[in-house]
């Protein structure tokens, strides 16, 4: 009997040490999510990414840009506001105090006499213990 109430004291101190640790383990994934308005900061021309080509007509925006100044994403359920660091060529590096974000254009079409452009390329999303996340985009960019 003995032998039984030690290993149900055994158990559940172990269940009690496994729960302790999970609440204590700070979850570092990420997560971007696709959202449909414009943040009414942008005001003016712009440039709208999506994830996938028929999100175009759904309006399921992964990121927002200003022309390239400020980024707006939600990542894990949060909108973020993202300032552009550097850029070189068709590369835009932007920065949050959370997270690194790089905005790499691959190929850019103009349509309508340089008013318009539609985008493709990739951005990745680092945060600061160094998981990143990947995606490829399509958009177009128009002033």
């Amino acid at each position: 009997m003995n032998i039984l109430k030690l290993s149900f004291f055994i158990c559940l101190s172990i269940i009690y040490s496994l729960a302790s640790f999970a609440e204590g383990e700070k979850n570092d994934n990420i997560i971007i999510e696709s959202f449909n308005s414009i943040p009414s900061e942008i005001d003016g021309g712009c440039c709208v990414f999506y994830r996938y080509p028929n999100s175009v007509q759904n309006e399921g925006y992964i990121m927002v840009n200003d022309l390239a100044n400020t980024a707006y994403m939600v990542v894990n359920h949060h909108l973020e506001e993202f300032t552009l660091v550097t850029n070189k060529k068709n590369t835009y590096w932007y920065r949050i105090n959370n997270y690194a974000l790089k905005v790499r254009i691959t190929r850019k079409q103009s349509k309508n006499h340089g008013e318009n452009s539609e985008v493709k390329g990739t951005l990745t999303l680092k945060n600061n213990n160094k998981k990143k996340l990947s995606l490829s985009f399509v958009g177009n960019c128009s002033w």
